[in-house]
């Protein structure tokens, strides 16, 4: 049997991640400069995180997301910027 699949790299700014199908891994590096919390695990400005180890399985992922800003310098702007890297069944 041959099964087809992709590496996706999407990135997000807001809040809201739609639902992602047929993941078989998930990494997100966090490319922004405040905390990004992802269900519930916080990932640092730079840090890369492994949510889901390819283990040969499948899922349906939904994502929460939110941000706490980062003390930095006061002319610093806010970036709320999350890179999602994960492979996908097509």
């Amino acid at each position: 049997m041959f099964v087809e699949s992709s590496f996706i790299t999407r990135e997000f700014r807001e809040e809201q991640i739609p639902i992602l199908e047929n993941v078989t891994s998930l990494s997100v590096l966090n490319n922004g400069n405040s905390i990004a919390i992802i269900n519930g695990i916080k990932i640092y400005p730079t840090q890369k995180q492994i949510l889901i180890v390819p283990d040969g399985t499948f899922s349906r992922v939904q994502l929460e997301v939110s941000y706490i800003p980062k003390a930095t310098k006061v002319d610093d702007r806010l970036v709320n910027k999350i890179l999602l890297i994960y492979k996908k069944l097509m």
